[in-house]
């Protein structure tokens, strides 16, 4: 051997590793991360724009109102069409067109000189023998289809008065002292004709000057007042439906919390439109007022002011019904209070309840029938009243939250399964 190799120490070698090595700890599990809240100024121009839709809501109803139904010549006529059957407003017209066809022709000094000597009386007691009779004449061609195209054509001509009133975009409203005059000049000719008939031969030769028959079918001062409001709206009549729909979306997508959302626009656009109808009320009592005060007829000013608004009080109602029926669904389909009532109906027992099981099976078509029901109870109830519509929306509502709650209802976990991920109970 060599020096090198002799002074070289012999190699150890090393131990071999235990297979009972010692694993390391585990470590603990991460908490979930909190969820991220929304920025704050996505709640603040959420809410603005629930207060501005709540605001854009009753206006586009009347704007739609003012454009379609009163400044439009077809849908002007189309709205008055039914004062033609109207008792109170053809009992005011005959007797208005007795007392100017009367008036006109002087049908008392007629009778009065076609007598032989001073005899007044006899005159003033036939006078108004004929006038009985021209008002019963009158009555018979106010029922006939004569008068309603008549009346078409009245109304079709005094349009021009309806569209100063309301925009004041002509004179004619200065003329009338804001009064909406019809022409029944034709209608007076008719009623002439017919007691010529009768055998009055005195009115036979006898004409009816063109505008010496008129008559008063709606007269208040509020209108002239608010011209410049129904102008601007009748111009923003197609903009502010399409500025109502993109305040609406806009809202949904910027909130952070829309079930929030839905319910504060339902509540504020019903809460806004009920406005309109307090209006509507309002103006009514003025109108009729005024109409006491002026000597027109008490019930046929009521008549034709609850005709014209029929349509803005038919289209608010509508508004408000389905803003409240879309708040009290959004209200009751809170999924937390859906589970708390699932798990009220559940109870402690550990199976799904067979009831729950067909509920959730046929859970569309309950939900379908549901709302079915309501629907045909507002449309078979004679006049609704808005307590009536309330308490349909609401039971509405309740049935489908019960039918949702019902359809999420599952077994209760058992003690010695809670730690099992098949034996988690999820609502939902």
């Amino acid at each position: 051997m060599s020096d090198d190799a002799a002074a070289t120490p012999p190699e150890t070698e090393t131990p071999p590793e235990t297979e009972t090595t010692t694993a390391p700890a585990a470590s603990p599990p991460e908490a979930p991360a909190a969820p991220r809240r929304p920025p704050r100024w996505r709640s603040v121009v959420a809410i603005l724009l629930v207060v501005l839709a709540a605001f854009l809501a009753p206006l586009t109803v009347t704007a739609l109102w003012v454009h379609d139904r009163i400044l439009s010549t077809d849908g002007y006529v189309s709205t008055v069409a039914p004062l033609a059957n109207d008792p109170a407003v053809t009992d005011a017209i005959a007797n208005r067109v007795v007392e100017e066809l009367f008036a006109a022709t002087d049908v008392q000094k007629r009778v009065t000189d076609a007598l032989p000597g001073p005899v007044d009386a006899l005159g003033r007691s036939l006078t108004n023998s004929l006038q009985n009779l021209a008002i019963t004449q009158t009555e018979n061609l106010l029922e006939s289809d004569a008068f309603a195209n008549l009346w078409e054509q009245a109304n079709r001509i005094a349009h021009e008065q309806v569209v100063a009133m309301f925009s004041g975009k002509s004179d004619a409203v200065s003329n009338n002292d804001g009064a909406v005059v019809l022409d029944l000049g034709a209608v007076a000719d008719k009623v002439r004709l017919k007691l010529v008939d009768q055998g009055v031969g005195i009115l036979k030769r006898v004409s009816v000057p063109k505008g010496s028959i008129e008559v008063t079918l709606f007269q208040s001062d509020l209108v002239p007042k608010l011209q410049t409001l129904f102008r601007v709206l009748d111009n923003l009549a197609a903009i502010l439906p399409i500025l109502l729909v993109v305040v609406l979306v806009a809202a949904l997508a910027i909130a952070p919390r829309r079930r929030r959302i839905v319910v504060g626009l339902g509540l504020g656009i019903a809460a806004a439109t009920a406005l309109v109808l307090i209006a509507l009320d309002v103006g009514r009592r003025v109108t009729l007022d005024q109409a006491n005060s002026a000597d027109l007829n008490n019930e046929a000013t009521k008549a034709v002011y609850d005709t014209l608004v029929t349509a803005l009080r038919d289209w608010a109602w509508l508004v408000i019904v389905l803003a409240l029926f879309v708040a009290v669904v959004a209200l009751v389909s809170n999924p937390a209070w859906i589970g708390r009532v699932a798990e009220k109906l559940r109870g402690s027992s550990s199976e799904t309840p067979p009831v729950a099981v067909w509920v959730r099976q046929n859970r569309l078509a309950l939900g379908g029938g549901v709302v079915g029901v309501a629907l045909v109870t507002l449309v078979v109830w004679p006049t609704p009243t808005l307590l009536v519509v309330a308490m349909v929306v609401l039971l509405m509502a309740f049935a489908l939250a019960l039918v949702t709650a019902l359809s999420r209802m599952k077994g209760s976990v058992a003690p010695e399964a809670a730690g099992t991920p098949e034996s988690v109970d999820q609502l939902g």
